[in-house]
C-alpha cells in the first residue's frame, strides 16, 4: 500500500528570523582515499547503468504519459498526477524482496521498497517532478542465509510541486510536496534525507548483496565498485566490501576497509560489530573486546539496529551485552512497547529481576491493545510470584 501525505510548512520572514537566530552547522565529511583492491579494480562483470536502473521502455513511457496528459488530469499539479498513477498502478503490487530496476518493477508489478522508489523516480523524471528520498528506520525484517543476517532497508519519497512559486516576503521551511510511503508501519521512525548519489549507491549495494549470497564475489565487487563511485562514504557499502574481502580470504584488505569506514562513515555501529568479528576470527581477542566495548558505549541513533544486536547477544547467551543493547533501543524509542518487552526478558535472563519487573510494567502501560496489556500484566504477575518464592 502506498500512503500519501501532503507537506507544506511556511513561516513569515519576521517569525523565522526571530525563531532561528542560529543555524547549526553540518560537520564536514572526512576526505580519505578508498583502499585499493586489485580484485575490485579488476572485476570485469558488467553492471547496470543509470539508464538500466531508472529507464522505462517506450511502451511503459507512453502508457504513463497517456495517463499523465489525459484530459481529466489537467489542472492537477504534476507531483499529484505522478502519485495518482502510482496509487492506481500499484494496486495489487507484490512486495517481494526482489531488487528490480524501474522497467522490471513496472512490468512485474512487484519488487521491494527500494525497487518501488526507483520506479517512482523514473516516473517523476519523465514528468519533470523533483524527487528526493528519506530513510525510514523500521522494525527489522531479517533472515539468516548462508551465515549472513540480512535486514531490509526502507525509504520514502518526496515528490515536489513543479509549479510552486514562492510568494515574496515569505520564507518556506519546506517546499510543498507529497510524501510517498511504501508499506508504512506504526513503528516506523524517520531517518535522515539521503542524496540521489547515496540512493543510487544503495541500489547497487542491494544488487551486490544478492551476488554475495550467490557466492558470486567478482560480480559483487563490480557492483560495490560502482556504488563507491556514487558515495564513497556510505557505511553499508563499505561494510559489504569488507565482508566480501573476508570471504575471499583477504583479511588484511577487509581490515583496511573497516578502518576506512570507521574514519569516513557517519554510521559506524555495524562496521564496528563486523570488524570485531574479523578480529575474533584472527585470534585478536583483546582488540575485539575493545571494539565491542566501544560499540556498547556508542549512541548511534538506530533503535532497531540495537534491537538486532540485542537479539544476537541473547542467542549467544551474552545477557549483559543484550541488556546494554536493548537499553539503547529503549532510550532511543521509548514509546515502542516491544522493545521494553525485549529488555525485560534480557534483564530476567541476566538475573536483574526487580529491574525486569519495572520494565515489564512500562511495556504494559505502552501496550496498544487491551489483550497485549493483559499479556504483559500476566508476565509481570508471574515474575512477582517467582520472586516471592525465591
Amino acid at each position: 500500500m502506498i500512503i500519501l501525505r501532503s507537506l507544506l510548512v511556511v513561516f513569515s520572514a519576521p517569525l523565522l528570523l526571530t525563531a532561528c537566530a542560529v543555524k547549526p552547522s553540518t560537520p564536514s565529511r572526512v576526505e580519505l582515499s578508498v583502499p585499493y583492491s586489485a580484485a575490485m579494480a579488476d572485476a570485469s562483470v558488467q553492471v547496470p547503468s543509470l539508464d538500466d536502473i531508472f529507464g522505462l521502455t517506450t511502451q511503459q513511457q507512453a502508457e504513463f504519459l497517456q495517463y499523465f496528459n489525459s484530459a481529466e488530469m489537467q489542472g492537477i499539479p504534476g507531483h499529484r498526477r505522478v502519485f495518482k498513477f502510482l496509487a492506481q498502478y500499484s494496486a495489487g503490487f507484490n512486495y517481494l524482496g526482489k531488487n528490480y530496476t524501474a522497467r522490471e518493477a513496472y512490468a512485474n508489478k512487484s519488487g521491494n521498497c527500494i525497487s518501488l522508489a526507483v520506479l517512482t523516480k523514473a516516473l517523476a523524471d519523465i514528468a519533470g517532478v523533483q524527487a528526493e528520498f528519506q530513510t525510514i528506520i523500521s522494525a527489522p525484517v531479517f533472515s539468516m542465509k548462508n551465515d549472513y543476517m540480512l535486514s531490509s532497508d526502507h525509504v520514502r519519497t518526496f515528490l515536489y510541486d513543479p509549479d510552486f512559486v514562492p510568494e515574496k516576503g515569505v520564507i518556506y521551511f519546506v517546499k510543498p510536496a507529497i510524501i510517498v510511503d511504501y508499506l508504512p508501519s506504526s513503528g516506523d521512525l524517520t531517518g535522515p534525507r539521503i542524496s540521489q548519489q547515496t540512493f543510487i549507491a544503495m541500489f547497487y549495494r542491494n544488487l551486490a548483496a544478492d551476488s554475495v549470497l550467490a557466492k558470486k564475489y567478482d560480480q559483487a565487487l563490480a557492483l560495490l565498485n560502482a556504488a563507491l563511485k556514487y558515495d564513497a562514504q556510505y557505511s553499508s557499502v563499505i561494510n559489504l566490501v569488507a565482508i566480501v574481502h573476508r570471504r575471499m580470504r583477504q583479511p588484511e584488505l577487509a581490515e583496511q576497509f573497516y578502518q576506512y569506514g570507521l574514519n569516513v562513515a557517519t554510521n559506524k555501529a555495524t562496521l564496528l560489530s563486523n570488524y570485531a568479528l574479523l578480529k575474533l576470527s584472527t585470534g585478536d581477542t583483546l582488540q575485539a573486546d575493545a571494539m565491542l566495548q566501544s560499540l556498547r558505549e556508542s549512541e548511534e541513533y538506530d533503535p532497531y539496529l540495537w534491537y538486532l544486536m540485542g537479539q544476537t547477544a541473547t542467542k549467544q547467551k551474552q545477557y549483559s551485552q543484550a541488556v546494554a543493547y536493548f537499553s539503547k533501543a529503549v532510550r532511543q524509542a521509548p514509546d515502542l512497547h516491544q522493545l521494553h518487552l525485549e529488555l525485560a526478558a534480557a534483564l530476567y535472563r541476566n538475573h536483574q529481576l526487580d529491574k525486569a519487573g519495572e520494565v515489564l510494567a512500562a511495556a504494559a502501560a505502552l501496550a496498544p491493545t487491551e489483550s497485549t496489556r493483559q499479556r504483559y500484566d500476566a508476565k509481570l504477575q508471574a515474575l512477582k510470584l517467582y520472586q516471592s518464592r525465591h
